[in-house]
């Protein structure tokens, strides 16, 4: 079966294609939170219908359509079929550990800034990286070292500097965040990533995460809790959204990562915490602090360091790639 999509877009330019989609990825805690903040005006008066559970519900259902009509649900249904039962099983696994991992993320922006979970949120790689390295034999250079201390030094700093050297709720949450990306990436390593299709499992992930929100949520807050979860305002918003912030820039993530080597990848990825912080303040009205900006270069560099240390190659496989960014690694909206 080809990993790569027949209908990915093939545009001239694979590095604006890439810049284009760290862009969009981006976009996403900024504009869920400004979607909650706004939800009585965009809902039509209906405060609810935009909570971060509904978001995280019906965006991801709207994903997993999305990609479900471009590619074909027959299509997606006979190459998940024809998958081993270890590929199913990861697939799986893969759509739990993204439901707890846009859970975190999602739970941490309602205590902490925007701007805090975005510069923490690059912890992840690294302990991918660390894990990567211990369980499957992959060597670490002395600029990849150098690079992931820069990293964790400046997420540290940010976690205990912002809050009077006591992590806040908000910031613990979105730390455990990282833990759970670096056992998604690692799952998606070992068990998908060289056998399953791309459509498939862009498809599972964004389902299985919308059935189990669903349900989940149902548990703890009662069977009204999405009553308004069905308002016609919301399947709009979340449709397009998805569209363009979700699968739109996936796509143009998947053909970019397939015509660039490694290092060009890891140069032009550290714009993401740039986009990141840069949205928070436009849409969430978030003025980076001192230490954030100072956190912010720190984390710029340590990116930089470790992508000049790495291989030059091209990965094995695109999903390597894919599932090794917290945007595409997470189902989160």
């Amino acid at each position: 079966m080809s990993e790569i999509p027949a209908h990915q877009p093939n545009f001239a330019n694979p590095k604006i294609m890439l810049v284009a989609s760290r862009a969009l990825a981006a976009s996403r805690p900024s504009l869920i939170a400004f979607l909650v903040a706004q939800a009585a005006v965009l809902s039509g008066g209906i405060a609810d219908a935009i909570s971060f559970c509904n978001v995280l519900f019906v965006g991801n259902f709207c994903a997993s359509l999305v990609v479900g009509f471009w590619f074909g649900f027959g299509n997606i249904l006979n190459d998940f079929k024809a998958l081993k039962p270890m590929v199913m099983a990861g697939l799986i696994l893969n759509g739990c550990l993204a439901t707890l991992l846009s859970g975190l993320i999602f739970t941490g922006l309602q205590y902490t800034t925007v701007t805090n979970a975005v510069l923490l949120g690059r912890l992840g790689p690294v302990l991918f990286a660390l894990v990567g390295a211990m369980l499957l034999g992959k060597k670490i250079r002395n600029l990849e070292w150098l690079g992931f201390s820069l990293i964790v030094v400046g997420v540290i700093t940010i976690a205990l500097k912002t809050s009077n050297f006591q992590v806040n709720q908000g910031d613990l949450y979105i730390l455990l965040s990282t833990v759970v990306f670096a056992a998604t990436s690692l799952v998606n390593r070992l068990m998908i990533a060289k056998t399953a299709t791309l459509p498939v499992v862009v498809f599972s992930r964004n389902f299985i995460s919308s059935i189990l929100f669903f349900f989940i949520a149902i548990r703890l807050f009662g069977p009204d809790h999405f009553g308004d979860a069905f308002s016609g305002q919301l399947w709009i918003l979340m449709a397009i959204y998805s569209l363009i912030v979700i699968v739109f820039a996936q796509f143009l993530w998947y053909a970019s990562v397939n015509n660039l080597d490694s290092r060009t990848i890891g140069r032009l990825t550290v714009l993401s915490p740039i986009f990141g912080v840069t949205y928070a303040f436009l849409l969430n009205g978030e003025r980076p602090s001192s230490i954030q900006v100072v956190t912010l270069a720190i984390v710029i560099v340590g990116v930089l360091i470790a992508s000049l240390g790495g291989q030059s190659k091209k990965p094995k496989t695109t999903m390597d790639m894919v599932m090794e960014e917290p945007e595409n690694a997470a189902s989160a909206p």
